[in-house]
């Protein structure tokens, strides 16, 4: 099946969802629930798909997988109300926007930050969807060759760019807080022979630091210090 072809089958998929009011309704409802649970600091959107599945076993497969999706996608879209109103991100992919909404709710434009948000999120969802229906097995073929080296790239090329964005005077901060935070994921067993690191004898610590409760952390304390 051709690219053309994937997209045509996928908005025929879409014009069959909206003519049912069923499905429209289980659709609004799913995304409402999402933004809630990604709202709420600690409650990430993965959290949310796991506690509601629940729910959805006694739909359809297709009502299911669309109520499922809506929850994630509302969750990923609901953390960014947290990072905007008390800049603390209520997931982690709304880590970001508390460096430019915050500020904004400071100055009196809470309102259109979120307004931005959400469309800058409703763009993004239809963009993202459109690659995944498109290009997908492209994707896969790639995502199979990553392997342990290319995982490193990635994290440093990340380290690398967080000097920049978290810092722009001194790029130095950033680079620091990059490496703590590299160091941070380090604590827990090792997935390959399940050795504990740095976890000191507490077996609170095996399973490792969640990166929402280091994001609530980081983002909830003052980190700017008059010197």
């Amino acid at each position: 099946m051709n690219v053309f072809a994937r997209i045509g089958e996928f908005f025929g998929i879409v014009g069959h969802l909206a003519a049912d009011p069923i499905s429209l309704a289980v659709l609004f409802g799913s995304v409402i629930l999402g933004i809630l649970f990604g709202a709420m600091p600690g409650l990430t959107s993965t959290l949310g798909v796991a506690l509601l599945t629940a729910l959805t076993y006694g739909m359809d497969t297709n009502l299911a997988m669309v109520c499922l999706l809506a929850i994630y996608v509302g969750g990923t879209y609901g953390g960014s109300y947290a990072s905007i109103l008390i800049n603390i991100p209520g997931t982690a992919a709304a880590a970001a926007t508390a460096l430019d909404g915050y500020p904004l709710a400071c100055k009196g434009e809470g309102g259109r930050a979120i307004g931005l948000t959400t469309t800058a999120s409703a763009i993004g969802t239809i963009i993202s969807m459109l690659f995944v229906v498109s290009i997908s097995p492209i994707i896969s073929h790639f995502a199979l060759q990553f392997t342990s080296f290319e995982f490193f790239l990635l994290a440093f090329f990340g380290i690398l760019i967080s000097g920049t964005l978290t810092s722009p005077d001194l790029v130095i901060k950033g680079w620091i807080a990059g490496f703590l935070g590299l160091f941070l994921a380090c604590v827990g067993r090792d997935l390959l022979q399940f050795y504990p690191r740095f976890t000191f004898g507490i077996t609170q610590l095996d399973s490792g630091i969640e990166v929402v409760p280091v994001l609530i952390g980081a983002f909830g304390t003052p980190t700017r210090w008059d010197i």
